[in-house]
């Protein structure tokens, strides 16, 4: 005799209880993040990750009906046979970060005290003149990037801060202010006169916000022993275009002419047209042949010719 034996737990029914309130992290409203899936099977788990909106702006609530939910599903495979439960109406947050003024403000300081040790400066003091009203950005690990406004960072009147969250972009806000790079810098003592050279009673060594300054001084060896290139009244913060290096070869001056081609290398003679400093192409007249060569001046008495 055949017989016939069927198992005598039946297949549970798929519940799904919606509930009153959800907080969400992502931009897509999934099933199961609006109501408790029962049971727990690889059936259920694919049924929860079903879209049903799209969520709210970050830190923004958004109402959702059942009635519509349950609508938009009924036509999908997954949600066949489903004993649909709970709330008529869910209320749904949007998770997310926040951003404060003070926490702008803070991230451009940090990123000051980070950058110090490779600035002249040796202290900044950033004032903040308009900062961006409280951002709410995505929920997720938030970083962000610090881009001042002038690649040196002295001299910047605004920090743009790119935010992400979780890696991916979000936004950018800019904070715009005064920065003071307060630096001890070379200062001329008294008026200079162009063309002298800077020694130790040429210039005191005074605290200067280098902030409006083009590449100052702040080591008083960098420019003693060097010429001043034009003028200076006394007080002037010393900057890179008021100095040059000295002469070292005057105008009407007997020097040593040094021809080169490869290994070969000939000299003679000559007087120069012009005062010379060293890398200078000046012009020397070539006593032997009476004629006029352009010279670079290699040192005090010495010019060179490649031929």
């Amino acid at each position: 005799m055949l017989c016939l034996w069927q198992s005598p737990v039946a297949s549970a029914q798929t519940s799904v209880n919606f509930q009153p309130t959800a907080a969400i992290a992502g931009s897509r409203i999934m099933l199961g993040d609006i109501a408790v899936i029962k049971p727990q099977n690889a059936e259920t788990e694919a049924l929860g990750q079903l879209p049903v909106a799209v969520a709210p702006a970050p830190g923004k609530t958004k109402e959702l009906y059942v009635v519509q939910v349950i609508n938009a599903l009924r036509n999908r495979p997954e949600a066949a046979g489903v004993d649909w439960q709970g709330s008529q109406t869910i209320v749904v947050q949007r998770k997310s970060n926040t951003l404060s003024q003070e926490q702008m403000q803070q991230i451009i300081a940090e990123y000051l005290k980070e950058n110090s040790a490779r600035l002249p400066a040796t202290e900044y003091r950033f004032t903040p003149i308009r900062t961006p009203e409280t951002l709410t950005l995505p929920a997720g690990k938030l970083s962000w990037k610090v881009t001042p406004s002038r690649p040196g960072i002295v001299g910047s009147t605004n920090f743009a801060i790119a935010l992400s969250v979780d890696g991916k972009p979000v936004a950018t806000c800019v904070v715009r202010g005064r920065l003071e790079a307060v630096s001890e810098v070379a200062v001329a003592a008294t008026t200079l006169s162009k063309g002298v050279v800077v020694t130790e009673a040429s210039i005191v060594m005074q605290q200067q916000d280098i902030g409006e300054r083009d590449k100052p001084f702040t080591n008083k060896e960098q420019i003693l022993g060097m010429q001043v290139a034009r003028t200076i009244n006394a007080g002037t913060v010393l900057q890179q275009e008021h100095i040059a290096q000295p002469t070292v070869v005057k105008h009407g001056e007997m020097v040593k002419i040094f021809a080169r081609k490869g290994p070969l290398q000939l000299s003679t003679s000559g007087i120069t047209r012009a005062d010379g400093r060293p890398g200078e192409i000046i012009a020397v007249k070539n006593i032997g042949s009476n004629k006029i060569v352009q010279c670079r001046v290699d040192g005090p008495g010495a010019v060179s010719v490649e031929f």
